[in-house]
C-alpha cells in the first residue's frame, strides 16, 4: 500500500499532467476521476524496468551537448528503459472512443504513474549520487534517441517496440539516461525542449516535483 504522501504526490503530478495552474482549486469531481485513474492503472500495469551500467558516452550521446552537459562529471551512467505494459494503452484506447473526458485524466494518470514507478525502483538501486532520469526530448535532443537506447538494452524484452514513426508501444514507455556520480544534477526549465511555449512556466510553475 503506498503512503498518503505518495499517493498525494501522485495526484500532484496527475494535475500538473492535466495542465493545471498551481493557483486553481481542483474540484470534488476531477479528484474522483484522479482517483478512480489510478485505481484503473494500478490494476491494468504491469511495470517492467530494464537497465545497463556503462562508463563511456554513446555514438549518439556526442551529437547533442545536452546529453555530455547531464553527464558532465559522471563515474558512469545507466540507460533505462520502462513500460505500463499493453493493457494500459488498450484502455486507454477503449477510453478515447466511449469516454474522452476520462481517457484525458487516465492518460495523464498512467504518465504520471510510470514516472512515479520508475523513480521509486531507482531508488532501490545499489548506486550512489544518482541523478535524474534524462530522456530523449529534454534539452533539445531527438527523441529517435529512445531508439538507440531500446536497442541497447534490447527492450523488446520487456515488449517495447517502436513505429515506423519513431512512436513507443505501449505508449506509456520510457527510454532514459541516468547520471551516477559527479556533481549532483537536477531536474532543471533549462533542459526542456518545449521551455518556450511551456504554460506550466507561463503559471509559475513547473511540470516535475
Amino acid at each position: 500500500m503506498k503512503s498518503a504522501s505518495s499517493n498525494k504526490k501522485l495526484a500532484d503530478s496527475i494535475v500538473r499532467y492535466l495542465g493545471y495552474p498551481p493557483d486553481v482549486a481542483v474540484d470534488g469531481n476531477l479528484l474522483h476521476r484522479i482517483e478512480r485513474a489510478v485505481q484503473e492503472v494500478e490494476e491494468l500495469s504491469v511495470f517492467h524496468y530494464l537497465h545497463a551500467h556503462f562508463t563511456e558516452p554513446m555514438p549518439f550521446m556526442f551529437a547533442n551537448p545536452a546529453y555530455m552537459e547531464h553527464l558532465s562529471g559522471a563515474d558512469g551512467y545507466l540507460l533505462c528503459a520502462t513500460t505500463l505494459g499493453a493493457q494500459v494503452d488498450r484502455h486507454l484506447k477503449r477510453l478515447q472512443l466511449t469516454d474522452m473526458t476520462n481517457a484525458v485524466v487516465f492518460d495523464a494518470a498512467a504518465s504520471a504513474y510510470l514516472e512515479q514507478r520508475a523513480d521509486e525502483f531507482e531508488r532501490k538501486l545499489p548506486y550512489e549520487h544518482m541523478g535524474f532520469r534524462f530522456c530523449p526530448g529534454y534539452g533539445g535532443t531527438s527523441l529517435e534517441d529512445s531508439r538507440e537506447i531500446a536497442l541497447r538494452l534490447r527492450a523488446e524484452r520487456i515488449g517495447i517496440t517502436f513505429l515506423d514513426s519513431g512512436l513507443m508501444v505501449p505508449l506509456k514507455s520510457m527510454m532514459g539516461i541516468v547520471k551516477i556520480g559527479g556533481r549532483e544534477s537536477r531536474k532543471s526549465c533549462a533542459d526542456c525542449v518545449v521551455r518556450q511555449g511551456c504554460t506550466f512556466r507561463a503559471h509559475g510553475t513547473k511540470c516535475y516535483a
